[in-house]
């Protein structure tokens, strides 16, 4: 876990900083590079576990909207706990709205009662839409005066394109890497103390594949990169319902069990929902917005602790 924790620290560290040097070299804001870039490397963790999961489908759509709900509930919650979050509703009402189509898409595709090879082809195709319609909304938005790396890019000479690239190469590989080795050292020593594999993988693998976005939104937020962090956890959400479930589904049929489909899903809609609505209403997260996150999320997890069955054909 120490190792972990360590790598962790360090990628997140490296991915804020080389995706905000990065949006300066390209001329971008770094609310694009967030939403692409940033979102697609911390997708990882989700992809790897639903391309190994063939062998226990219902590993993979558990895997997804647990991350979903942890990188609201927890990864944003308490980002904004630390420092509120500030996000011009006005300019990201096409990636909110994204979002919101993402969750909306997956649940209105479980309803079928199974993600087959059809559901997957549509989810990716899904995935290029949004990343072609993205790039061509904002490759040509500057930064504004006041956001994120507006001062740099008038102040200070343009930073190299290769060492910011491999800024962010090297953060998202620390964080994979670190988030893995957490992962284990946290479920040994669930282990040794006695834990069920039920709570391990509830509370070990749900926050765990999480983790990325965790760190990058807690360092963001102390930095004050407000549009990475919210950028950050729109893309991942978008990439895993499109990228990760996509892809796991492709080769694998998923049956989507009772509680998967009245409990996870809603949970998860009603998640990205109170985002957007916070971003609409207040054009940012306020500390009591991130504490509510953060409660909704500890009753979820409570919820499944009190009634095991809820958890049944998720782990």
């Amino acid at each position: 876990m120490p190792i972990g924790a360590v790598l962790l620290y360090l990628g997140s560290g490296w991915l804020v900083e080389g995706a905000k040097r990065l949006a300066i070299r390209l001329g971008v804001t770094p609310f694009l590079v967030g939403l692409t870039v940033v979102a697609l490397g911390l997708s990882v963790p989700e992809v790897a576990t639903a391309l190994a999961s063939g062998h226990n489908p219902q590993m993979i759509i558990g895997n997804i909207v647990g991350s979903n709900i942890a990188n609201v509930g927890l990864a944003i919650g308490l980002a904004a706990v630390i420092s509120p979050v500030v996000c011009r509703y006005a300019g990201t009402k096409f990636e909110i709205f994204s979002m919101l189509a993402a969750v909306l898409i997956v649940s209105l595709m479980a309803l079928t009662g199974t993600f087959g090879h059809i559901e997957g082809a549509i989810l990716l195709i899904a995935l290029f839409v949004f990343i072609y319609f993205t790039y061509r909304i904002k490759r040509n938005t500057p930064p504004r005066a006041g956001e994120a790396g507006y001062i740099e890019a008038v102040e200070c000479k343009a930073p190299c394109l290769r060492r910011s690239a491999l800024l962010v190469a090297l953060g998202i590989l620390f964080l994979y890497l670190g988030a893995m080795a957490f992962i284990e050292g946290a479920s040994e020593l669930a282990k040794a103390l006695g834990m069920s594999h039920l709570m391990v993988g509830l509370v070990v693998v749900a926050v765990g594949v999480s983790l990325p976005e965790l760190c990058i939104c807690i360092v963001a937020a102390y930095r004050g990169e407000n549009e990475i962090m919210v950028s950050n956890i729109i893309g991942s959400i978008i990439f895993n319902c499109f990228f990760a479930l996509g892809a796991g589904v492709i080769f694998t049929a998923v049956e989507v069990t009772y509680y998967t489909l009245v409990f996870h899903l809603p949970v998860m809609v009603l998640m990205a929902a109170i985002l957007a609505l916070l971003i609409k209403n207040r054009n940012g997260i306020t500390r009591w917005g991130g504490a509510m996150l953060v409660c909704i999320y500890s009753v979820y997890i409570a919820l499944m602790l009190i009634f095991p069955e809820l958890t049944q054909g998720l782990i």
